[in-house]
C-alpha cells in the first residue's frame, strides 16, 4: 500500500504517460464503436414503449447483432479497456434479449405521473435493475412476519418452534450505504497491510471487497436519490442463498431470470413433465452458468484459459451449492448453515483466485503495465 501511494505521488514516468494515452485512445475508440448498437437498442426500446412489438423485435435483434459485430470489428489493444468493451457488449446483448423475452409484458413505470415515452425508453436503456419499474429484481431482506397471539398450549408450542427456526441467529446492523462503503474499504485496507498477500483466501476476500468498493462507489455517484442499495453488507450474509439474493448486487438478475431460469423451468415442467423442484434447481444452476459465461467473456483479454475455466466453475459450483443448501434447510436459519456457507464460499473463491495470477497486493500494480495484462 505504501509503495502504491508513493508511486501515485511521483511524477508519471514516460512509460506511464504512454500507457495512459493508450488507454484514452482505446476508450474513445470503444465508445464510438458501441454508439451505433446502443442507438439501435434505444430506438427498439422506444418502439416497445409505443407498443410496436414487431418493430421492437427487429431493432432489438439488430442491436444485439450490432454489439457482437462491434466487438469483432473493433478489437481494442489495451487489454483492460478491451475487457471493459466486452463487458459492455455482453450487457448490451443481454439487455436486448432480456427485453425481447419480456416484450409482451415489459416492466411498467411505477409513478402515477409517467415521463414522456422517450424518457421511459432512456430509463429502460440505462437502468440495470429497473428501479423505476415494476416488476424489478431488486432483492431485499424479507420483513419480519407478524406472529398471531397463541390461543392454547399446543398452538403456543408450535409457534415457539416456528420462531426458533426462523429468527436470525446473527444480528444484522443497519448502517447507511456510505458507512458500509467505509467499513468495507477499511477491511480491504487491513487485508492489504496486515495479512500475507501470498494467501489465496486473503486474496479472495480482497477481490470480493474490491468488487464491492468499485460498484458501490459508482452506485453512490450515479444513482437516483430514491435508488435502493446496490449491495447489502457482506458481513451479514448468513447463507449462500442470502448472499446471492440479499447481499450481492442484483444488476443482472433480470436477464438471468428471463433468459435462463424461467424458460428452462417452464420447458422442463410442461414439455418433459419434470417435477417442479428439479426444474427449479436446473434453472437456478443454469442462471449461475449464464453469469459464469458472462464473466468469462468479459475477462478473456485479461486471463489465461485455465483461469477462465475456474471462474466459470466458481459460478456453477455456487449454483449447485445454493440448490443443495435450499434442499436441506429451505429458508430456515441456523448457525451451522452460515458456517458451512462461508467455508464453502471461501474455499471455492480461494481455489478460483489461485489460478487468476492477480497482483499480490496493490503495491505490485503498475499503471504502465495495465494495457499489457494477460499478454504475457
Amino acid at each position: 500500500m505504501t509503495d502504491l501511494l508513493s508511486n501515485l505521488l511521483l511524477p508519471p514516468s514516460p512509460e506511464t504517460q504512454a500507457a495512459l494515452r493508450w488507454m484514452v485512445v482505446d476508450i474513445y475508440t470503444g465508445l464510438v464503436s458501441l454508439s451505433p448498437p446502443t442507438l439501435l437498442l434505444y430506438f427498439a426500446l422506444y418502439a416497445l414503449v409505443k407498443q410496436r412489438i414487431r418493430v421492437f423485435g427487429i431493432l432489438a435483434w439488430l442491436a444485439a447483432a450490432g454489439y457482437v459485430w462491434s466487438s469483432l470489428s473493433v478489437v481494442l489493444t489495451c487489454s483492460v479497456v478491451r475487457s471493459v468493451q466486452l463487458f459492455a457488449v455482453a450487457v448490451g446483448v443481454m439487455k436486448s434479449l432480456d427485453f425481447f423475452a419480456r416484450r409482451h409484458n415489459p416492466p411498467q413505470y411505477t409513478e402515477s405521473c409517467p415521463p414522456p415515452d422517450a424518457t421511459i425508453a432512456l430509463l429502460y436503456l440505462t437502468e440495470l435493475r429497473y428501479e423505476s419499474f415494476t416488476p424489478n429484481y431488486i432483492h431485499k431482506a424479507p420483513a419480519p412476519t407478524a406472529v398471531p397471539k397463541p390461543e392454547n398450549t399446543s398452538t403456543s408450542h408450535r409457534l415457539r418452534n416456528h420462531i426458533r427456526n426462523h429468527k436470525p441467529w446473527l444480528p444484522k446492523p443497519n448502517f447507511s450505504e456510505p458507512a458500509n462503503l467505509l467499513l468495507h474499504t477499511l477491511a480491504f485496507s487491513v487485508l492489504q497491510t496486515r495479512f500475507p498477500q501470498s494467501n489465496s483466501t486473503v486474496l479472495a476476500l480482497q477481490v470480493l471487497l474490491a468488487i464491492y468498493i468499485l460498484w458501490e462507489t459508482l452506485q453512490l455517484v450515479l444513482r437516483y436519490k430514491s435508488s435502493p442499495p446496490l449491495f447489502g453488507p457482506v458481513y451479514t450474509a448468513s447463507s449462500l442463498g442470502t448472499f446471492w439474493s440479499e447481499t450481492w448486487h442484483s444488476a443482472f438478475a433480470s436477464p438471468c431470470r428471463s433468459l435462463a431460469y424461467d424458460p428452462l423451468r417452464r420447458c422442463l415442467t410442461s414439455r418433459y413433465a419434470i417435477p417442479t423442484p428439479i426444474a427449479r434447481a436446473v434453472g437456478m444452476i443454469t442462471a449461475f452458468a449464464l453469469m459464469g459465461a458472462f464473466h468469462v467473456y468479459a475477462m478473456t483479454p485479461l486471463l489465461p484459459e485455465q483461469a477462465l475455466w475456474r471462474i466459470f466453475a466458481f459460478f456453477v459450483m455456487n449454483g449447485i451449492g445454493t440448490v443443495i443448501e435450499d434442499a436441506i434447510w429451505k429458508r430456515h436459519t441456523h448457525w451451522g448453515k452460515t458456517i458451512l456457507a462461508w467455508v464453502f464460499e471461501l474455499a471455492i473463491a480461494s481455489w478460483t483466485v489461485e489460478g487468476l495470477e492477480i497482483p499480490k497486493g496493490l503495491g505490485e500494480v503498475r499503471v504502465s503495465d495495465v494495457c499489457n495484462i494477460g499478454k504475457g
